[in-house]
C-alpha cells in the first residue's frame, strides 16, 4: 500500500507518486477537495494504476493533457494538467485556446437552413477553405414551436451538427438568442408569446424573461456537454442579436441572460454580444462582464477599420479585435429588383486588413442554405425570398464559387495561419427532370381545410395555435359593394361564391390595401337579399424580424361591407405541408371545377429513377406555396422576383412517383392553359432576374 500525504486541491490537479513496483491500492489521507483530484502510481518512467476519486481525467488522456510539472516539499510530484478552456488574456488582449494564444477565422452555417444529409458536405467545404471555426444561431421557436413542446432530434439535433464540425477539425461559437435575427421568422421568437401579457418583447418584461429563462433551462444543459472547459468544441456563447439596434436598450435584460447563463453553464464559460460598429449601438448593446464584438461589411478602407475596432476596445478595453459578421453577401426580399454587393477584392482588402491587426474574423455567410417552409423572416418592405443563398462564398446547393477560391487563395497564402486549406471538394451533381403536368385538385381549398373554430368576431393565427401558414376565413354575407378590412397580416385572398375577388396588402413597399369593391353579379343570385359565401384566404409572409415588433397574423380587426360589420365567422388553418396522394387522386371526381380557375391546390407526378438535386422553375406561376412529397420546399413567386427558381435537394426526392403540389394563391398565368392543363419544368440551375 502507498499512502499519499494530505492533499488540498484548489485547482483540478493530479498527484502522482514514483515507487519501484506497482502497489495494490493508493490512499489519500486528509484529503481538501475543491476541484479534482487523481493519484497515479507511476513505476520508473510508465503510468500503471490511476486511482480517481472525483470526476477526471481517463488514464489515456492524461499523458496529452500536462501544462506544468513540480515537485512539492514532500517530494511528491504534482502535475497541473493543460485543462481545456477558452478564455481572454486581459493583458495581450488575445483569445487562449487551453491555454495558448489562439485567433479564427469562421464562417457562419446555419443548420436549419441545409438539409441534415448535407450538413458534412456543406462542412467540409468550409473546412477546406482553412477556416478553423463556425457560427450559428439556435433559433428558439424552430425548437419550441409550441408553448412546451421541445424538439431537438433530426434535422433540429444542432449537437450532431457541431460533432460533425468538430470531427472535420472546426470549433463552434453558438448563438443562442433569445432573439437571433438571421432573416428568420419573428427572429427566433415564438408565435406563443404574442398570446401573452407581454408588454416588451427582448427587455426586463417579467412575463418574457420568465419564458426565457424556461427556454435556457432547456437548451443550455444540451450545449454543457459541447462546452470547451468540458472537452467539447463550443468556445463561446453570444447572448442576443445586435440589442444596440433595438429600442429598448434595457440593461436589466442584458444583465438577466448573462446571469441566467451564467447560472446553469458556469462562471467560466465566455459570453459575447454584437453591435454594429456605432458608438450609440455599442452602448445599448454591451454589458459588462461579457465581451463586447462589432460587425461591419468589407471595405478598402483601412483606416474605418482600425476606427471600428477602436471603438470596439473602447467599449471593451481588454477585448481581443472581432468582427463577428463580416459580410461577402447580403439577404434579399421579394420584389427587390437590384443587389449591390461588394467585390472579391474589396472582400479581400477588409479581411486583409481586420488580419493584420491581430484580429478574428467571421464571415457571415459562409454558406446560407435555404428557408424551406414558412421560416422566412421580413424586413419592413417586404418578406425575405426562399432562398437564403445570400450570395456567400459556398451558393445554397453548396457550389463552389469565385469568391471561395480566392478567400482559400488568401487565407493559404498566410506563413502564420496554422489551419491550412485543404483541398477542394467537387460540386455535387444536379439534373434538370424536364416538364410535370399538373392539374387543379381543389379551387376553393375546403379540401384541405383543418380544425375549424366558429365565432362572431375574427379570430387571428396566434388564438388558433396556428404559427404560421395560411388560415381561411368564411362567413355569410348579404349582397354589397365594399369589403374592408382595416388590420390584417399579411395578404388576404377573397373570394365570394368561389369566385376570386382580389388580394388585399397589409403593406408592401409602398403598397397598402385594405379595401375592395366586390363583383356578386353571379348565376342564379340577382336577387339582393340572397346570402354569399365570403371566404377570405389570410397568408402570414413571415413576422417582421428586424426590428421586433408584436407582429400578429390573421384578420385583427372586425370585417366590413359597405361599412356594417360582419359577423359569425368561421376560421380554419390550413395545415400544411399536404402530404395525401388523395389530394392528386381526388381531382379526377372533381365535376364542377371552374375550366377557368387558376387558384388553388394543383397537384402533378414528378417521375425520378435516381435523386439528384434540381431546381422548380415557377416562371408562368404566380404566387403561393411548393410541396413535395410533404417537404414544404418554400414559397414561391415570380410576378414579384428576384427568385424565380426553388432548390429541391435530393434528399425531397425518391426513386418512381414524387407528388408535387403547388398551392396558388393568385391565379396560375401562362403555365396554365386550363385548370386541367398546366405545367412546371425542373431545371439543373437556379434563376433570379436582378435587372442588373
Amino acid at each position: 500500500m502507498v499512502a499519499v500525504a494530505s492533499v488540498v486541491v484548489v485547482v483540478s490537479v493530479v498527484v502522482v507518486v514514483s515507487v519501484s513496483e506497482a502497489p495494490a491500492e493508493v490512499v489519500v489521507a486528509g484529503a481538501s477537495v475543491d476541484l479534482a483530484v487523481e493519484v497515479l502510481i507511476v513505476v520508473g518512467a510508465e503510468v500503471v494504476v490511476v486511482d480517481e476519486l472525483l470526476d477526471g481525467w481517463q488514464a489515456s488522456e492524461i499523458a496529452n493533457n500536462i501544462r506544468k510539472i513540480k515537485k512539492d516539499k514532500n517530494n511528491f510530484i504534482q502535475i497541473v494538467p493543460n485543462e481545456k478552456s477558452f478564455q481572454i488574456d486581459e493583458t495581450t488582449k488575445t483569445f487562449l485556446l487551453d491555454g495558448q494564444p489562439f485567433r479564427y477565422i469562421s464562417g457562419s452555417i446555419h443548420y436549419f437552413r441545409i438539409p441534415r444529409t448535407y450538413w458534412e458536405d456543406r462542412l467540409k467545404r468550409v473546412r477546406a477553405l482553412g477556416f478553423n471555426a463556425i457560427y450559428y444561431y439556435i433559433p428558439w421557436n424552430l425548437h419550441e414551436t409550441y408553448e412546451g413542446k421541445y424538439d431537438f432530434s433530426g434535422s433540429l439535433d444542432f449537437v450532431e451538427f457541431s460533432r460533425i464540425a468538430e470531427k472535420l477539425g472546426l470549433f463552434t461559437i453558438l448563438r443562442i438568442g433569445p432573439y437571433v435575427c438571421g432573416e428568420w421568422e419573428n427572429g427566433g421568437i415564438p408565435y406563443w408569446l404574442l398570446k401573452k401579457n407581454v408588454k416588451k418583447l427582448r427587455s426586463s418584461d417579467e412575463v418574457y424573461t420568465a419564458e426565457v429563462a424556461k427556454w435556457f433551462r432547456q437548451l443550455l444543459p444540451k450545449i454543457q456537454p459541447l462546452l470547451r472547459k468540458n472537452g467539447g468544441p463550443v468556445l463561446m456563447l453570444q447572448i442576443e442579436n445586435e440589442y444596440g439596434s433595438y429600442d429598448a436598450c434595457d440593461q436589466k435584460y442584458l444583465e438577466f441572460l448573462r446571469d441566467t447563463t451564467r447560472e446553469i453553464v458556469g462562471d467560466s464559460v465566455l459570453m459575447f454580444t454584437t453591435d454594429g460598429s456605432q458608438e450609440r449601438l455599442l452602448k445599448c448593446g454591451s454589458v459588462s462582464g461579457v465581451l463586447t464584438t462589432v460587425d461591419f461589411g468589407p471595405t478598402d478602407n483601412t483606416t474605418e477599420i482600425s476606427e471600428y475596432f477602436k471603438l470596439q476596445q473602447k467599449f471593451d478595453p481588454t477585448a481581443p479585435i472581432v468582427n463577428s459578421e463580416y459580410y461577402p453577401g447580403w439577404l434579399v426580399l421579394w420584389g427587390q429588383k437590384t443587389q449591390s454587393l461588394p467585390g472579391i477584392q474589396t472582400i479581400l482588402n477588409g479581411a486583409k486588413a481586420i488580419y493584420a491587426l491581430g484580429g478574428n474574423i467571421n464571415f457571415y455567410m459562409i454558406h446560407g442554405g435555404t428557408n424551406f417552409g414558412f421560416w422566412n423572416g421580413a424586413e419592413t418592405e417586404s418578406p425575405c425570398i426562399t432562398s437564403y443563398d445570400y450570395t456567400a462564398p459556398i451558393s445554397e446547393a453548396g457550389d463552389i464559387t469565385a469568391n471561395y477560391l480566392e478567400i482559400r487563395k488568401w487565407i493559404k497564402s498566410l506563413a502564420d495561419w496554422k489551419n491550412a486549406p485543404l483541398d477542394v471538394p467537387g460540386n455535387n451533381e444536379k439534373f434538370g427532370y424536364g416538364n410535370v403536368k399538373m392539374r387543379l385538385s381543389h379551387g376553393d381549398f375546403e379540401g384541405v381545410l383543418g380544425g375549424c373554430v366558429e365565432s362572431e368576431s375574427p379570430v387571428n393565427f396566434e388564438n388558433l395555435d396556428h404559427p404560421m401558414g395560411l388560415v381561411a376565413y368564411m362567413t355569410k354575407i348579404q349582397s354589397g359593394l365594399n369589403l374592408s378590412i382595416p388590420q390584417f397580416g399579411d395578404f388576404a385572398y377573397v373570394y365570394v361564391d368561389k369566385k376570386f375577388q382580389g388580394t388585399l396588402v397589409r403593406q408592401y413597399y409602398n403598397i397598402s390595401k385594405h379595401s375592395l369593391d366586390l363583383d356578386l353579379i353571379c348565376e342564379g343570385s340577382e336577387e339582393s337579399s340572397e346570402e354569399h359565401d365570403l371566404f377570405i384566404l389570410v397568408e402570414s409572409q413571415g413576422r417582421k424580424t428586424f426590428e421586433t415588433i408584436i407582429d400578429h397574423k390573421g384578420i385583427l380587426s372586425d370585417v366590413y361591407l359597405d361599412g356594417q360589420k360582419v359577423t359569425g365567422w368561421k376560421q380554419c388553418p390550413i395545415n400544411l405541408p399536404l402530404q395525401n396522394s388523395r389530394i392528386h387522386r381526388k381531382s379526377r371526381l372533381h365535376k364542377n371545377l371552374n375550366p377557368n380557375q387558376k387558384q388553388g391546390v394543383f397537384t402533378g407526378v414528378l417521375q425520378v429513377d435516381k435523386p439528384i438535386d434540381t431546381w422548380i422553375n415557377t416562371q408562368g406561376w404566380n404566387k403561393g406555396i411548393i410541396i413535395i412529397n410533404g417537404h414544404n420546399v418554400g414559397r414561391y413567386w415570380p410576378t414579384a422576383g428576384p427568385q424565380i427558381t426553388l432548390y429541391v435537394p435530393k434528399e425531397f426526392l425518391k426513386v418512381g412517383e414524387n407528388l408535387v403540389i403547388f398551392v396558388e394563391l393568385e391565379g396560375a398565368g401562362e403555365a396554365c392553359f386550363s385548370s386541367k392543363s398546366c405545367q412546371v419544368e425542373f431545371i439543373d440551375h437556379p434563376v433570379f432576374n436582378f435587372e442588373n
